[in-house]
């Protein structure tokens, strides 16, 4: 089994929680029959019950015994904290987290990195400050995957926000992030530039 699945809870913790429910659901039902003195009657509650008690504990037995497994929940979505300006080569870090499920996302180094293999779902959002052009592209393990143009050079009021995304395979171990494309120096803002992916199947 995948080291990135877990699987169901054991079979004996299970039919040990339901053989006590029905225990105690037992005794509960015969302390009101046994006080009416209705052996008929106490007798067909104890064997209906045990038969259900049965066909429970099967069902969950068959169950302990299947390779029922699910992948973990990896979401992630994160913005810039503050506007920040960034030269070539640099990886943009998206440092305010807004949501993390399963801590794939570094905010420290502006990094996903996979845990688990799958396709996964990203998303980006970049906002220039006016008069200024960057082009940030989505890169796994240093190559390009996709790209991306925000052109706020119409004036000085001119606010455009550009938004891409992409469905990748990953394998697990693989590392995402936003870097510029042409390596130019990019003036971003802050909440509007964002960064986020999630584990779709």
């Amino acid at each position: 089994m995948d080291e990135d699945r877990r699987s169901l809870r054991p079979g004996a913790e299970i039919q040990q929680f339901i053989a006590t429910y029905f225990f105690l659901w037992l005794v509960a039902d015969l302390s009101v029959v046994l006080g009416q003195c209705n052996d008929s009657l106490t007798k067909s509650l104890i064997k209906n019950q045990l038969s259900s008690l049965e066909k429970a504990v099967s069902m969950l037995d068959n169950a302990s015994k299947c390779n029922c497994t699910f992948k973990k929940q990896v979401v992630f979505h994160a913005e810039m904290g503050s506007s920040k300006t960034y030269n070539k080569g640099s990886i943009w870090v998206y440092d305010k987290v807004v949501t993390n499920v399963g801590n794939a996302y570094n905010p420290s180094t502006g990094k996903f990195t996979a845990p688990t293999n799958g396709i996964y779902q990203f998303n980006w959002y970049t906002l220039s400050d006016p008069k200024v052009t960057s082009h940030p592209g989505l890169f796994v393990n240093g190559q390009i995957k996709a790209r991306q143009a925000a052109n706020n050079n119409g004036g000085t009021s001119q606010w455009l926000t550009a938004g891409s995304s992409m469905a990748l395979p990953l394998k697990r171990g693989d590392e995402v992030y936003i870097m510029d494309v042409h390596g130019w120096k990019a003036q971003l803002r802050s909440q509007w530039t964002t960064f986020g992916g999630v584990l779709i199947n």
